[in-house]
């Protein structure tokens, strides 16, 4: 894929937290040139000072997927610069998988290369990027500050000296096609105001889903020059007037508000000029009221600072991609003009959809917002959100690549999300046949992993092979379906049940989740599925037989005549039924119990399924409401099945109609807290199809 290029990196900085290598070099001509180039963790490309793309695709530890760009467009006559700005974090993550930093690019015409690293490029220790901040999530990496001036960046950016990175990546191809960058801009802003220093309002002082240890990687208290989230946070704002057109000029204590209408994707941005020495805050919000702004609770630091010398036309773009619908633009000190603000999006390209007529207008627009929830999430992966994790996670990537095929007609995003998981090495961390919950991450922390969810992976991967991609050759993922299957097949009890499952059980976002053990039957409903799909796909009648009998054995065990129970647990030694049932749980039978839902043994579950459970007595025994995911995911599936629509109809409206009315995107939760724009949620969409044309 290179013929000259070696990775490289700044020599003794290859596991450096947050450090910011930018490479130069110059050629007198980009005619019919392309660039091909990778790096660790992320690269943004410029030629002759223009934005040209951000990557690469992330992929498996210990391989790295290479951009190929035409550069023609961008050649002018005389000499053509090309700047490469990196940074390589060096942290725990969810969504990269840790190793240490590297750089590789050539540009070649035809077969004469050009400019190789290793070779042509300069290195510098960018002084824009401020190294010592704070996380910006336990998921992701760090925040961002910048510095801001006029004139050549490398005048206050330290020369490094450039070395063979200790990183030498085996070379996959992009696959997945390059994202949109085009920029969506606010038409003005929505408030203007003051603001002041408050010290009686709450403060949390971080923000995020777990405890960020010294090994996770971080920044000590000390180090860190500047906390501009908990700045924020402690500002009593006043608002002076509502709505009107930029440019506007703010001096110290001023701030504007803007409203983007609905959540977008990709990279803050934000033009102006300081008119002396500055610090500005910039806060965004998924969701909050734009007169007065709040972080949602999301469990990340939605803000960047920027110090920008005065005189200094601000051509600002973040270096990380986000979400944003509420921005709050404060100046801290000086006086700044602020010309517009805006996204330049990082987002699937919507041109590749298939054009889908949705006749009902309210379905319409929650189909749009699924759409534009794929499109955030399915970029160089499936993420779950494209803000607080950006994480490739299982069982999501169930709903998702299903999605993707209905909106596309494809699987081009799928096909590389699979094969970082087959290219997964393990080392140790998990039991024999186990994947990660998400990859590629670092997300096994304490050797966590979730059983279920690698049951997911074995019935995407069946639908993928039979009906999406049947051109993929099925040996390829023997090794990791029959791990799997194998792995589970340890954890039998006497009936044949799943029993006692190993780490973090996880059946739904509710209180379902507290009955997983003993013996969990939504899990064994599941189990029976599994069974089926790696049987059918490698000929194993062994597994198919058992199928049936698991599936049958948890009818028995877990009908108690009105609904299914939950779970098992153990009384001296004994197992026996607990009065647990929740609705998701109902769902998973359906779906995966095989039997006739429409059979007089189950005409009062049916009854209460059509009035969502309203007339169920619930004394004396335990019972939970879907929440959204998976349960709600189950639960369309399970009226497709029945061949319900117009209780369809009436679930989906209900459940997403407020979701599009506030953000044009759909949810993580049913209620108003984490990400409002989860990838799993693009499932909507099939749901719609079916409600209308089926």
């Amino acid at each position: 894929m290179f013929k000259k290029a070696i990775p490289i990196f700044a020599k003794g900085e290859e596991k450096s937290l947050n450090y910011p290598l930018t490479l130069c070099a110059t050629t007198d001509s980009l005619e019919g040139a392309k660039l091909y180039i990778s790096a660790f963790s992320f690269y943004r490309l410029y030629v002759n000072g223009s934005f040209v793309c951000s990557g690469p695709a992330r992929t498996a530890k210990g391989y790295a997927r290479v951009d190929e760009i035409e550069l023609d467009k961008y050649n002018i006559d005389g000499e053509n610069s090309i700047e490469i700005q990196s940074v390589g974090y060096n942290c725990g993550s969810l969504s990269t998988a840790r190793q240490s930093s590297f750089i590789v690019c050539e540009l070649r015409r035809d077969d004469e290369v050009i400019l190789y690293t290793g070779r042509d490029f300069e290195g510098y220790c960018d002084f824009r990027h401020v190294r010592e901040t704070e996380r910006y999530s336990a998921q992701r990496h760090f925040s961002e500050i910048r510095r801001v001036y006029e004139g050549d960046f490398r005048v206050r950016s330290q020369r490094v000296e450039l070395c063979a990175a200790a990183n030498t990546p085996k070379y996959l191809e992009r696959h997945v096609p390059m994202p949109t960058f085009e920029s969506v801009m606010a038409e003005g802003f929505a408030s203007k105001g003051s603001f002041a220093f408050d010290a009686t309002l709450p403060c949390r002082p971080t923000r995020s889903s777990f405890y960020i240890s010294e090994e996770w990687g971080r920044f000590e208290e000390d180090e860190i020059p500047s906390k501009p989230f908990r700045w924020v946070q402690q500002q009593r704002c006043k608002k002076e007037f509502g709505e009107g057109a930029f440019p506007i000029t703010l001096s110290a204590g001023e701030y504007v508000t803007v409203d983007m209408s609905r959540i977008e994707c990709g990279f803050i941005s934000l033009f102006g000029k300081a008119l002396e020495n500055s610090d500005v805050v910039v806060a965004f919000s998924e969701l909050c009221d734009p007169d007065s702004f709040a972080f949602t609770d999301i469990n990340c630091q939605n803000v960047i600072e920027y110090f920008i010398d005065g005189g200094t036309k601000i051509d600002e773009q973040s270096f990380e991609p986000n979400t944003c619908r509420i921005a709050m633009i404060m100046v801290k000190s000086g006086c700044v003009e602020i010309e517009s603000f805006g996204i330049r999006t990082y987002e699937f390209d919507r041109g590749r959809f298939i054009k889908h007529e949705i006749k009902d207008r309210e379905l319409a627009r929650i189909y749009s917002a699924a759409e534009a929830t794929f499109a955030h999430n399915a970029v160089d992966l499936y993420s779950d959100c494209p803000s607080r994790e950006r994480a490739g996670w299982l069982c999501d990537s169930y709903f998702t690549g299903r999605a993707e095929y209905f909106l596309t007609g494809k699987s081009v995003i799928e096909d590389s999300f699979l094969e970082n998981y087959r290219l997964y090495e393990s080392d140790g961390t998990f039991p024999e046949g186990i994947l990660p919950m998400c990859y590629p991450s670092d997300a096994h922390d304490g050797n966590k992993f979730i059983p279920q969810w690698d049951m997911w992976y074995v019935l995407e991967v069946k639908e993928y092979l039979t009906e999406r991609n049947k051109s993929i050759d099925k040996e390829l993922f023997r090794k990791s379906v029959c791990g799997i299957v194998e792995f589970l097949e340890k954890h039998e009890n006497d009936d044949g049940l799943l029993q006692n499952l190993p780490s973090w059980n996880f059946v739904e976002w509710s209180n379902a989740n507290d009955w997983v053990q003993d013996v969990n039957y939504p899990t064994n409903f599941l189990y029976a599925e599994v069974l089926r799909a790696a049987g059918e796909l490698y000929g194993r009648s062994d597994w198919r037989e058992k199928a049936e009998r698991v599936a049958m054995r948890a009818r028995e065990l877990s009908f108690d005549g009105e609904v299914f129970i939950d779970n098992a647990t153990l009384t001296d030694g004994v197992l026996v039924n607990t009065r647990n049932s929740s609705e998701a749980g109902q769902y998973y039978a359906i779906l995966f119990g095989a039997f006739d839902i429409n059979s007089p043994k189950y005409a009062k579950l049916k009854a209460h399924i059509f009035d969502n459970f309203k007339n169920f007595n619930t004394e004396g025994r335990g019972f939970v409401p879907v929440n959204a995911f998976i349960g709600f995911y189950l639960k369309m599936c399970a009226l497709m099945k029945m061949g319900e629509r117009e209780l369809l109809e009436k679930v989906v409206k209900d459940f997403f109609g407020g979701m599009v009315e506030s953000t044009g995107t759909l949810w993580e939760y049913a209620q108003r807290k984490g990400s409002h724009d989860h990838g799993f949620a693009s499932f909507a969409a099939i749901a719609i199809d079916f409600i209308e044309n089926c």
